[in-house]
């Protein structure tokens, strides 16, 4: 089997300006980058894109556009055009939080937002894919917290055009995970990979790179590739933890943990 191909995500390197990002995750030895738009250091699609392709690395995807909702549609629609010019595949967006007092509307409000905003991701040639979230997270981020919820939406407008996020940190407490994947199928999009470390009490859990936490990443990706998913893993331990180090260092420490959780994990391969 080739080598899995391998994408660092920026929200390790929020301090970075977006050029020296892809600099460094190119010279840490990473196929791709994701790109963040809400990051400081973010300067535009443009002068991204030629940072990237000055540093011969390519924007895997774009993280994010607005809500999934009637507020953020605009913001969808210019991060979208964004995804095209940076030539990025996949843009990653999320539903956004319930209306208060009336969860129950966000599923319209989402299927909404996706009527408008599925024909300008046809035009882009981008593919839009909708993140499920913890479930801590429900009432400000994410109304859309399982993977069943995820692939319902998808297999409801059945476009090539609308796929699935699947995150480790997010899914991984899901009992219907493995179902849930098989049935997803080709429509995951991409895949994100970070370890979940049991927190102090009171405190949101940390993510953490593989093995240091209790996910059995391996097992996570073997099931992303069982059902069909083929493209990059990209690795995302958000947080300041690598700020005080040199950014190579830190690049170089997520690079060898992706390597090792990628082990194995290739349809048809055998540890």
């Amino acid at each position: 089997m080739p080598a899995t191909e391998t994408v660092l995500s920026q929200g390790s390197f929020l301090h970075l300006e977006t050029g020296e990002f892809v600099r460094v995750a190119a010279d840490a030895g990473f196929d791709a980058a994701a790109v963040w738009r809400q990051a400081p250091g973010y300067r535009g699609a443009r002068v991204t894109a030629n940072a990237a392709a000055q540093a011969g690395v390519r924007i895997d995807t774009l993280c994010r556009g607005g809500f999934l909702n009637p507020a953020g549609h605009e913001e969808t629609l210019l991060a979208l055009g964004e995804a095209a010019e940076l030539d990025a595949g996949v843009l990653v967006v999320i539903a956004g939080p319930p209306r208060p007092g009336d969860p129950r509307s966000a599923e319209a409000e989402l299927d909404a937002a996706l009527e408008l905003a599925l024909p300008a991701a046809e035009r882009a040639g981008v593919v839009v894919a909708l993140e499920p979230f913890h479930p801590v997270l429900a009432a400000d981020r994410s109304w859309l917290v399982t993977l069943a919820q995820a692939v319902d939406v998808v297999e409801k407008f059945d476009s090539p055009f609308l796929g699935i996020a699947v995150d480790s940190y997010h899914l991984w407490w899901d009992p219907r995970l493995a179902t849930e994947v098989r049935r997803a199928g080709n429509r995951v999009a991409a895949v994100q990979i970070a370890d979940w470390i049991v927190p102090e009490p009171g405190r949101l859990p940390p993510r953490g790179l593989p093995g240091e936490g209790i996910i059995p990443l391996r097992e996570f990706v073997r099931l992303t590739r069982e059902a069909g998913y083929a493209a990059a893993l990209e690795i995302e331990v958000l947080g300041d933890r690598f700020r005080s180090q040199p950014p190579i260092e830190a690049a170089r420490s997520l690079k060898t943990a992706l390597d090792d959780t990628a082990v194995g994990t290739e349809e048809g391969s055998h540890e």
